[in-house]
């Protein structure tokens, strides 16, 4: 049974004469009453120390720099005696206990303590002196007790029978980051760290505050010294290439000195022999984490400082226990990034492609423009879940943020991480956005200032306007009825009904005749009052109560949230039908495909070459199990409308040929409100069609949510402005920033900040640094920041690679003269210089001998009159009065191209405005020989070209999000 007092030393003796005669733990624990664990701990210190003993707790001295030292020593004074007397106890008592191996030190893994004495420098290498903040760093692999392994570790009672205090042997061992965190709590509220770590936030020891010895190595980094004579990699390049390799491998500390140490055999002094140096440099933030806590039995949010008792359920509290059982989540003020992001790129703020009377990003929308204030910023933000570990029920809840005010490329770079929840399940919406909308409330107020790069202070205001999430997560934060009950949609006021699918019954959305009315913010907000007001707590038309994010300030619950193509349309629509036209229960329909068609299918798509928009390349269509929702988009609007053709009866191909037409229009560049009216009808029709081609149970609330699509998109902007693929992507780089399975939500919270900092040192570090370093460090943290070979020809435009020099042949010398634009080159006289790749506008364009190097055809481009296949790359030097001086940039470069000649095809929908969409996006082309000169200027956009049964189509790329 539990107790609450230290076992007497009697019966610890009596314990262990019981041992001695024979007896085993589980009868010693039933004749004594004591708990079995207990009795194997008092035995195991018997049979360690030879005694049952009460032994005293190694503590930790204080440290003391090496500048007090030398200080005390010029004044003439020794040590404080107190600290002579906690020295001469810990070296009796390092007589008196064994040490352990995790405790052993190398001649280059022991801190220095330096003195003076007559005039010269002595050092003392004994370990006794001070511990290392070595033991304190938080790499990963802290997080499981310093261990190799990836199991779970028990907290186990001993001390003796006290069930009050854990083990003490893993004190050393505890989490850093925890400590880290809570230590940064206290600071801001004011109170001491210190103080907090002994109030019981934490077993671990935090070592921030205290004062460590500076490291000898650090001048050098600081400087752009060499690591050796004749090496091209300085000391500042190595340190930022050293910390990037150990947070994206997420050594342990024991692997990281063991680098350290290696590195320093190969090149002695080239990277420091302490950790403590590494951690100083990779922690960014420092105390402005802040953990709050939510109630064990109830959940309810407790906020920064828990107290002793909840306020709900009268729960007892205690912070230590919080934390230990990770009843918190992880916060990040916005203020804090937005002040560092703002500095960095507000020269970049509103600097959309824009085009009069069309629809493209976040600021053509209606709803923005009509709200949108100047000195003020706008915030899109996602909360989702993703699963940590594949069987398992935990996951990972963040609440990510983006700026709508920067352009597309710029908001996928620059998401925002404000918190982070961990656990089983999921969160409480009551605790998991309260700290998010308390800051959205101050800053949507108050605003904040900041300073830009030349010193000038600005005040900025801060709202949110959109939310994206899937179906499951959106009526969880709007505290909506889910999809599968009566008055499930979020948008508007469809009952759904119930119909037989299978053995079971399903909710069906289909297409209302006399229509749908929409709902409104003013009448949400009604339901929600009458469901307070009913005692029975019956929703009112799906919503169940009132949702936390009417305290949102200038956030509108329904038209603030967009329905989100790529769990609807990648992952609902297109998914479900494709498994519905292999599935064997439906053999006997005419839409069935057998396995003849799967094979012919998986064919067409390994032949196919992606350009580089597609991340993934293109697999079967048997391993569709484990396709991506970027690979069924890339099946539906790109490989469907060519492979299908001839596959799908031609009723069920028309009909799907709906779904590429409407998502080519919501997916371009630019978009008129004639387009998006078009595209509206085809998602109706398609929706509309399904009861009587493929059955009623088939019209999912998937489908019904195509045809809130164009909603949003007059609202917010086109589909890609606003796509959950920039926040599933930044999901999937949180679940790569963890490792083992102890205090995950503080690995990844850590690991991504330091990224942040290591990614933006690396643009200043790295500036003048080889080719080779700038990649290496790219791909270790996975950022764009530096470009191979970049050569800049114009503002939008950089040839990729090294380039060759040449001559022009006839037929191309022939090209340039036909275009009158090029009529001042005379390539005859002088050479040129040939690429294999350029970007323009965050177009990669490359030749056709490189796409087929490459396996990825990033060579078909749209011109205002035709569409063609680069052939060649070449820089012409312009005739200018630069006499030939270094660093002349009057050069242009050509693009040498053949034409495809447009072919006239039949239509596939007999609707003259639908039929008009479908060949805007797909058209059939044939090779031509003529090859023409063009530049940059004549370039459209980029196009996927797919050969299929001899026959050439060409669609224009859709805008998907860039990586």
């Amino acid at each position: 049974m539990p107790r609450k007092y230290e076992l007497s030393e009697a019966l610890r003796s009596q314990i262990v004469d019981l041992h001695k005669a024979g007896k085993g733990y589980k009868k010693i624990a039933r004749t004594l009453d004591v708990h079995r664990n207990t009795v194997r701990d008092i035995v195991l210190k018997w049979k360690r120390f030879s005694t049952v003993a009460t032994l005293p707790r190694s503590g930790r001295p204080r440290k003391t720099s090496a500048k007090t030292k030398i200080s005390e020593v010029a004044h003439g004074s020794s040590e404080p005696k107190d600290r002579e007397e906690d020295l001469h106890h810990k070296k009796q008592r390092g007589k008196a206990t064994a040490v352990s191996s995790n405790d052993e030190t190398t001649e280059q893994d022991r801190d220095f303590n330096t003195t003076h004495k007559d005039g010269e420098i002595i050092h003392s290498n004994s370990p006794d002196s001070e511990a290392t903040d070595e033991e304190n760093m938080a790499g990963p692999s802290d997080i499981r007790g310093g261990s190799s392994d990836h199991k779970m570790r028990d907290n186990t009672i001993c001390n003796d029978g006290n069930t009050d205090s854990y083990s003490s042997d893993e004190d050393e061992d505890e989490d850093p980051m925890a400590s880290h965190l809570s230590a940064g709590i206290a600071e801001s509220r004011g109170g001491d760290p210190d103080h907090e770590m002994h109030q019981g936030a934490t077993n671990s020891v935090s070592s921030d505050d205290e004062t460590t010895e500076e490291d000898p190595t650090e001048q050098f980094f600081c400087e752009e010294k060499k690591i050796y004579a004749g090496s091209s990699v300085t000391m500042g390049a190595l340190l930022l290439l050293l910390l990037a390799f150990i947070v994206k491998h997420g050594l342990s500390k024991a692997a990281a000195r063991d680098l350290l140490h290696l590195l320093n055999l190969v090149v002695p002094g080239c990277v420091p022999k302490s950790l403590r140096f590494l951690k100083k440099h990779s922690t960014d933030y420092n105390g402005k984490t802040e953990i709050h806590f939510y109630c064990p039995r109830c959940t309810n949010y407790l906020g920064v400082d828990p107290g002793n008792e909840c306020s709900v359920c009268q729960q007892s509290l205690n912070r230590k226990y919080l934390i230990l059982k990770a009843y918190y989540f992880l916060v990040m003020p916005l203020e804090i990034q937005l002040r560092n992001l703002l500095a960095r790129v507000h020269s970049k703020l509103g600097k959309h492609f824009t085009r009069d009377d069309s629809f493209s990003d976040v600021h053509t929308g209606n709803e923005y423009k009509s709200e949108r204030q100047d000195g003020s910023i706008t915030l899109t933000f996602n909360c989702d879940g993703s699963p940590v570990f594949s069987s398992s029920k935990y996951s990972i809840w963040p609440i990510l943020c983006t700026i709508n005010e920067l352009p597309y490329v710029e908001r996928c770079k620059n998401v925002l991480l404000h918190t982070l929840w961990f656990g089983k399940g999921k969160p409480q919406v009551q605790s998991f956005l309260t700290p998010f909308i308390n800051e959205l409330q101050k800053l949507s107020t108050a605003g904040f200032c900041w300073k830009d790069e030349i010193g000038s202070e600005h005040h900025t205001t801060v709202t949110v306007k959109i939310c994206t999430c899937d179906a499951i997560a959106r009526a969880m934060v709007q505290n909506f009825e889910p999809f599968n009950k009566e008055f499930g949609c979020g948008f508007c006021y469809h009952k759904g009904e119930m119909v037989i699918k299978g053995r079971a019954f399903t909710r069906v959305y289909p297409i209302q005749m006399d229509g749908c009315d929409l709902r409104h913010m003013p009448e949400t907000l009604q339901h929600a009052e009458l469901v307070m007001g009913n005692s029975y707590d019956q929703s009112q038309m799906g919503v169940k109560g009132p949702s936390l994010l009417f305290l949102l300030p200038s956030f509108d619950i329904i038209k603030g949230f967009i329905p989100d193509y790529m769990h609807c349309f990648c992952l609902g629509v297109v998914r479900q039908f494709v498994n519905l036209w292999f599935d064997p229960l439906y053999a006997s329909k005419d839409f069935h495909l057998t396995d003849e068609h799967l094979n012919d299918l998986d064919r067409a798509l390994c032949e196919i070459q992606p350009p580089n928009e597609i991340s993934q390349s293109p697999r079967s269509l048997s391993e569709r199990m484990h396709w991506k929702a970027c690979e069924w988009r890339a099946f539906a609007l790109l490989y469907s409308p060519v492979i299908l053709r001839n596959v799908l009866p031609a009723v069920y191909y028309k009909h799907w040929m709906l779904l590429p037409c409407a998502l080519h229009v919501l997916l371009s560049h630019f978009a008129t409100q004639d387009e998006l009216n078009c595209a509206e009808l085809c998602l109706v029709q398609f929706v509309a069609q399904i009861p009587s081609l493929y059955g009623l149970e088939h019209c999912s609330y998937d489908c019904h949510l195509l045809t809130h699509l164009t909603e949003g998109v007059r609202n917010w902007g086109l589909l890609w402005a606003n796509s959950v693929f920039v926040f599933q992507d930044m999901n999937s780089r949180l679940l790569q920033m963890y490792s083992g399975t102890q205090s995950i939500s503080l690995q990844i919270f850590k690991n991504f900040f330091s990224y942040e900092k290591i990614i933006r040192q690396g643009s200043a570090t790295l500036q003048d640094a080889s080719t080779e370093i700038k990649d290496f460090f790219c791909s270790m943290t996975s950022c764009d920041g530096f470009t191979k070979s970049l050569n800049y020809i114009g503002e939008d435009l950089v040839t990729l690679g090294s380039g060759s020099q040449r001559v022009l042949t006839p037929r191309e010398i022939a090209a340039l003269q036909k275009n009158e634009t090029l009529s001042w080159c005379q390539p005859h006289r002088d050479s040129v210089t040939e690429y294999k790749r350029c970007a323009y506008k965050n177009m990669l364009v490359t030749s056709l001998e490189c796409s087929g190097t490459l396996k990825r055809n990033n060579s078909v481009i749209e011109m205002s009159s035709c569409f063609a296949v680069v052939e060649s790359l070449v820089v012409v030097p312009k005739p200018c009065s630069c006499e030939g001086r270094p660093g002349c940039s009057c050069r242009e470069l050509v693009f040498f191209c053949k034409q495809l000649q447009r072919l006239t095809r039949q239509p596939a929908i007999h609707n003259t405005q639908i039929n008009t969409n479908i060949a805007k996006f797909l058209v059939k082309v044939r090779n031509s020989n003529e090859l023409c000169a063009i530049t940059c200027q004549d370039i459209v956009s980029k196009c996927f070209m797919i050969e299929h049964v001899g026959q050439l189509y060409v669609m224009r790329m859709p805008v998907f999000e860039t990586h």
